[in-house]
């Protein structure tokens, strides 16, 4: 007798259990379903938090956005999240804009996140300086009291340095535009330095499709590289100050290069498939 109630019970459990995977497999099903007709013609926005502008344009487009940036403040931010905030970097998404909004696990499930219809222009804001988020009070006075000493330094210590700081650039000679090479990037130069690298290859491999066919124009081309290099002063221009000093947010910057590079690839790669 006891032993029937005790499989009668095991048995009933079973049914629970099963019930209850039912219902949460028909509610994920739902929310799939949901999301489907939700989201139709939309597409996620991508994350802005402390990316660079040419990193934003780059992976927005992409998707079908477009940035439109503006001057932000969010110097309370980078101190929140003790980092340095470099001049041009951008801020999160607000949804306090009619083309945005959130969606949630409720609506949505798994797909949660912001949305725009593909095609919409997002506001990004963006620093137009830099920050440094990793200080507070005590440590700018401890800096202020280490300048002073740091200025003692002998010119021979100074020039023993700026030797090093050289060879340190000139070690960095990236083979190719692999992974691999861009996360080995150490430096603001070395960040550069791989910048140019993808731009070239891109270049070499456009110039190799199209050079025998009757869409190559030289002046075309020339015109064509202009617009990239003016890209690369302007990276120039934020980056090549701090020279060869170690990157600061490393994984931000190795990850911009990577979907730049896969966004040339997909030109290339399309122009290849057009000439089959």
């Amino acid at each position: 007798m006891k032993k029937r109630r005790i499989m009668i019970c095991l048995f009933a459990g079973l049914l629970l259990l099963s019930a209850c995977g039912q219902s949460e497999k028909n509610k994920n099903e739902e929310l799939i379903k949901n999301a489907e007709t939700v989201l139709k013609g939309k597409v996620e926005i991508p994350e802005t938090y402390f990316k660079t502008k040419e990193q934003v344009t780059a992976e927005f487009d992409s998707v079908g956005l477009k940035p439109k940036f503006v001057v932000a403040n969010f110097d309370e931010a980078a101190k929140y999240n003790k980092r340095f905030l470099r001049k041009g970097e951008c801020n999160q998404i607000s949804s306090d804009q009619g083309s945005v909004k959130y969606y949630d696990t409720k609506e949505v499930g798994d797909k949660h996140g912001f949305y725009a219809d593909k095609g919409a222009t997002i506001i990004v804001g963006y620093s137009d300086h830099d920050f440094d988020g990793t200080k507070n009070e005590t440590s700018s006075t401890e800096e202020s009291s280490s300048t002073v000493t740091s200025s003692s330094s002998t010119s021979a210590e100074k020039e023993e340095i700026a030797t090093s700081q050289e060879s340190q650039s000139l070690a960095f000679e990236p083979k190719d535009v692999s992974d691999q090479t861009i996360k080995s990037i150490k430096t603001y130069q070395d960040y550069l330095t791989m910048y140019q690298a993808i731009i070239n290859n891109y270049f070499s491999d456009y110039e190799s499709l199209i050079k025998d066919t009757v869409l190559y124009d030289q002046a075309s081309f020339e015109e064509q590289k202009k617009q990239y290099d003016a890209s690369f002063e302007e990276q120039k221009k934020q980056y090549e100050q701090y020279g060869n000093k170690r990157l600061v947010g490393k994984d931000s910057l190795v990850d911009f290069l990577i979907s730049y590079r896969d966004s040339l690839k997909n030109i290339t790669d399309n122009l290849a498939k057009s000439l089959q």
